[in-house]
């Protein structure tokens, strides 16, 4: 892809005007920003933000392209200029989460994790931009744009990002480092849940149903076809088991569905039951021989001891 260059010149410049024998001031702010990805969506976004002044200042954008560089002429009068700076520094602040980010994110991925192939980053790319809230983001970051403008008359946007919004990368890197974390781990469980649905799928059921009476603590109860409780032995087995390997009770569940392989498994409980890990990992492994009971006298109990 082509890049381009923005160049937005903003300088003070005091310009009388004579009005029937009468002066006036106009003041003309010049800001120039130099960026080099992105520039068309840059161009439309200033221009939407700025839209609003029109009709209430004699605000005006004046374009010009030369050699794949954008010159932006921003003129209005007098007494605007502080209003008309915090919009641009929001402008910029949108334009750096909204464009440059996925960008720099990428090049944080390619650099230190560039053993992931295009997919894999695409997956952890989307992982890494779910972070702390974009409007609260978007205001600090146009209030140190707006710090350093009102200081300095010219940036270079892709410089001021990686230089001056030191924390706002260190964030990046954080982020991208939490999205690689999550990407192995959610990697090695689903190579798990495939072997487990694998070994489900080869070996003959054992017994024709199992009903799981789930509680939303996690502890359960299992009955066979005729809703009798299974042999305590079962359970206590697999309790006793969990105790001496730190295993959980949701690891628990699907260790004895996968021992008893039953033809078919139906849950009952809550309907937020639906949602606990133990029962999506039964729902990945079993598949269609998972189902949830529609409503029963005991599921019914189930949720009465829930109140």
């Amino acid at each position: 892809m082509r890049q381009e260059c923005v160049v937005c010149t903003w300088r003070a410049a005091h310009i009388l005007w004579a009005t029937s024998g009468l002066g006036s001031v106009v003041t003309m702010d010049v800001l120039s920003i130099e960026a080099s990805r992105h520039t068309d969506e840059l161009v439309r976004l200033l221009h939407q933000r700025l839209r609003r002044f029109k009709g209430r200042t004699e605000f005006s954008i004046r374009e010009e392209r030369r050699r794949e560089a954008v010159r932006l002429g921003l003129t209005w009068p007098g007494g605007a200029d502080d209003e008309v700076a915090g919009e641009v520094a929001q402008t910029l602040a949108q334009h750096i989460l909204a464009n440059l980010e996925p960008d720099l994110l990428n090049q944080l991925i390619r650099r230190h994790y560039g053993q992931f192939d295009a997919d894999e980053r695409a997956e952890i790319l989307g992982s890494a931009r779910v972070e702390a809230p974009r409007r609260e983001l978007t205001t600090s970051l146009a209030r140190q744009i707006g710090e350093y403008l009102a200081q300095h008359r010219a940036v270079n946007l892709e410089g001021f990002v990686t230089f001056r919004l030191k924390d706002y990368m260190l964030d990046l890197e954080r982020n991208v480092d939490a999205a690689v974390d999550e990407f192995l781990i959610d990697r090695e469980y689903r190579e798990f849940v495939r072997l487990l649905r694998y070994f489900v799928e080869v070996q003959s059921p054992k017994i024709p149903e199992v009903h799981v009476m789930l509680r939303l603590d996690g502890s359960f109860e299992l009955r066979d076809r005729l809703m009798q409780p299974l042999p305590d032995e079962v359970s206590d087995d697999f309790r006793l088991e969990s105790q001496r390997a730190e295993i959980n009770l949701e690891d628990v569940l699907v260790s004895s569905l996968i021992t008893l392989a039953p033809a078919q498994v139906t849950v009952h409980g809550d309907d937020r039951a639906q949602d606990m890990p133990s029962v999506r990992t039964a729902q990945q492994v079993f598949g269609q021989r998972l189902h949830y009971c529609t409503g029963c006298s005991a599921c019914a109990d189930l949720r009465r001891a829930h109140l």
